[in-house]
């Protein structure tokens, strides 16, 4: 296999990052595009370029099946039984974060992953581009090399606003269905906050417990139901702590850096508004030095694609497992079980 045959599924804002990550990688094409609407894909298929086939349902392209893999970027809600199918057509998988909406179908969907996976011959992949993000991989070097030394302590701010967002065309409608907490699994603590979560994970170690508020409001006409606003306090099994707080807001919001992590000799942080850049302050620099130019958030996008690209072709390790990458809804779900009992809930593994 020279190129990688993909599959499209789901033709909104994700995809068109996807879209550049496959181009950019030069050794895939697209082959199909699914979406329910019409004109979603319509309006894609010109960005793809070619003569991609265009359809309404996924089992309709699986039938057809002229291709090797399929990127799964529908609603959460459809992500199981969209990942079965494919894996019942025997096709290569990259699927979008969450990979289920709840516990049960999280478990299944491993433990039928892994049957793909060593029976089946064919890569499983969930899409957590935070795991690309370039100023988190950076960050992830100063801590390693020791530059401010012990990691203590780590606060994370994830933010967005309908009026300076990237993503303006899912922000801006409250009519989205990632506002549907039926269709999401909740509110942002099962959408944006799992790519803020993830960092975390990545530069502390894995979270043991967690306690956390949520509330509603700070987007106006948002559906009843879907927490705008969340807040939790992550204990992780090494001993270290974070704070995490999550805003989707449809008023103005102040630049507040997305991540700062704080070590023995110093300080590391990540601007705010997915615009990026690394800073470090230390005893040399306590105004802060700049670690390069800035890049940012969506720049996670292209070599996420090229890990999925390789894996297939060229057979490269995952960077993180699908168990791996079940972390952040299981601390979202521990969250959500915390609120119940007003106290630290812990993060469960096993089925």
């Amino acid at each position: 296999m020279s190129k990688l045959r993909v599959a499209m599924a789901g033709c909104g804002v994700i995809a068109r990052q996807h879209l550049e990550g496959y181009k950019r990688s030069g050794r895939a094409v697209v082959e199909a595009l699914i979406d329910t609407k019409e004109e979603n894909s319509a309006s894609f298929a010109k960005e793809v370029g070619g003569s991609p086939k265009i359809f309404d349902d996924l089992n309709k392209a699986l039938e057809w099946g002229e291709f090797d893999a399929v990127d799964i970027m529908t609603p959460h809600d459809l992500h199981f039984d969209h990942a079965l199918a494919c894996m019942k057509a025997n096709k290569h998988i990259l699927l979008e974060k969450p990979m289920a909406i709840n516990r049960r179908d999280c478990e299944k969907l491993l433990t039928a992953g892994q049957d793909h996976v060593t029976q089946n011959k064919k890569v499983f992949m969930i899409g957590e581009n935070a795991q690309y993000w370039p100023e988190v991989v950076k960050v992830k070097e100063i801590i390693d090399s020791g530059r401010i030394g012990d990691v203590y302590f780590a606060k994370t701010s994830y933010w967005e606003t309908s009026i300076s967002s990237p993503f303006q065309k899912r922000v801006d409608s409250s009519e989205h269905w990632e506002f549907n907490p039926s269709r999401v699994g909740g509110g942002i603590l099962m959408s944006g906050s799992c790519h803020w979560i993830r960092p975390l994970r990545m530069w502390l170690g894995e979270v043991d417990e967690v306690v956390g508020t949520i509330s509603e409001g700070a987007f106006e006409g948002m559906p009843a139901g879907f927490e705008t606003q969340a807040q939790a306090l992550l204990r992780f099994k090494n001993g270290k702590t974070a704070c995490f707080h999550g805003l989707v807001a449809s008023h103005a919001l102040s630049d507040t850096p997305f991540f700062q992590v704080y070590g023995s000799k110093g300080e590391i942080t990540i601007g705010g508004g997915f615009k990026g850049g690394v800073t470090v302050y230390d005893r040399e620099h306590v105004n802060g030095e700049s670690q390069g130019p800035a890049l940012g958030y969506v720049e996670s996008f292209p070599p996420e694609i090229e890990a999925f690209v390789s894996a297939v072709l060229d057979n490269k390790p995952l960077d993180a497992d699908a168990m791996y990458c079940s972390g952040e809804p299981r601390i979202a779900w521990a969250i959500y079980r915390s609120l119940e009992s007003k106290r630290f809930e812990k993060v469960v593994w096993d089925s």
